[in-house]
């Protein structure tokens, strides 16, 4: 199975933090926080002048130090977003994860191991649409390619910022205080989460995409670049006259409208040699619990990403953590249990720089208007895709 990775894998920035000072983190955390690349409004916001940010900014995107994506809102384009844990035999992973994606209305995927040896897929679908995919995912089954399914209604994900300030002194061994985080975790306040109601469509078509597409990829990515870009996504020779339709449809489409509700920030601490891709279904007792403990990621100084499946106090929550912090979380979430927040947790182990992937490329699926999704197309998608 082959991907083309649009995308750098994210340990390649794990040397880069250090090349990154404590002015630079907080231009980062302001990004973040207020979801805006305005410079001059993110001067007036955090009292630092203009042309200081600039500078900083244009450093960031030079030697690209640290990467910013933009998180798009599925349920505006009338997608709704579906995780499924597919297991499979052992030596047919690679072929399983690939005619799971067969169809580019995917999000993410992992191979993993632990509680199942199988696939992690999250999908993006109409809503309509359930019963087309739990079909094509019992095809599969039928034909052997996964041997059992569960698939769960979720948000989309969220991926807090990793804890900037742990790594202002810069010390040649790190270690975070989990006994500290646990007994913090109290006293935090309760995150809260928007469960999508209605997935209505807002005014879009394919160019919208094609420039949400580039801006995933980089949402520092240049209106130049994203120009070329959809010039050749769209097989056409000359690109100029695309200048004029990206520039109105980012100012008057895709900024008022939402399309973006905040960004990813690609930031690794550690090499990637020395990390472990941790993902769990946690089930909690309530959501008071689930709240906070979502507030809490938001301390802790290792990559974290999330999904809550929608009406009910579960989670499935990514950490990439030194190997060396593997005893200390699990410990932590031991102890979650012990206190009545946990009711439930399963573990999957992954292969961050091998085994996982982003998929970008959904406007594929939208042809003549609508999101071109059903049974009978994901079949015959996997019937091309089984014949190459």
């Amino acid at each position: 199975m082959k991907y083309i990775r649009y995308i750098p894998s994210m340990i390649e920035y794990a040397e880069k933090l250090r090349q990154l000072d404590p002015l630079d983190f907080k231009i980062i955390q302001a990004i973040y926080k207020y979801k805006i690349f305005n410079l001059s409004k993110l001067a007036k916001l955090i009292g630092i002048p203009q042309q200081t940010i600039s500078y900083h900014v244009k450093k960031f995107d030079k030697k690209d130090l640290v990467r910013f994506r933009a998180l798009i809102e599925e349920a505006k384009l009338g997608l709704k977003s579906y995780a499924v844990i597919a297991s499979t035999s052992m030596g047919k992973e690679n072929i399983s994860s690939f005619t799971m994606t067969c169809f580019p209305l995917w999000r993410y995927l992992a191979i993993i191991d632990g509680r199942i040896h199988g696939n992690y897929v999250r999908y993006v679908i109409p809503p309509d649409k359930e019963i087309d995919l739990k079909a094509f995912l019992n095809e599969l089954q039928r034909r052997e390619l996964i041997s059992e399914f569960q698939i769960f209604p979720t948000t989309s994900p969220a991926y807090p910022l990793i804890n900037l300030d742990f790594y202002i002194e810069k010390r040649k061994v790190l270690t975070f205080d989990w006994n500290k985080w646990i007994k913090n975790l109290d006293s935090l306040p309760e995150t809260q989460v928007t469960e999508p109601i209605n997935y209505k469509e807002v005014k879009f078509d394919l160019f919208d995409l094609i420039i949400l597409r580039c801006l995933e990829i980089n949402a520092r990515m240049t209106q130049r670049k994203i120009v070329k870009e959809m010039a050749k996504i769209l097989k056409e020779k000359e690109h100029v006259k695309f200048i004029p339709l990206v520039s109105r449809r980012i100012r008057e489409r895709i900024m008022p409208q939402g399309l973006i509700r905040g960004y990813r920030i690609y930031l690794f601490p550690n090499p990637g040699s020395m990390m472990l891709f941790l993902m769990y279904r946690l089930i909690f007792r309530n959501s008071v619990s689930l709240k906070k403990f979502l507030t809490g990621l938001n301390y802790l100084p290792y990559n974290t990403a999330y999904e809550k499946v929608l009406g009910k106090d579960e989670l499935i929550v990514r950490f990439v953590i030194p190997s060396y912090e593997c005893y200390y979380l699990r410990k932590s979430l031991v102890d979650l249990t012990e206190r009545g927040w946990i009711k439930d947790a399963h573990l999957f182990l992954g292969d961050l720089p091998h085994a996982t992937w982003d998929n970008v490329e959904i406007y594929q699926m939208y042809k003549n208007g609508t999101w071109n999704f059903s049974y009978g197309i994901a079949m015959k998608m996997l019937e091309v895709a089984l014949t190459h």
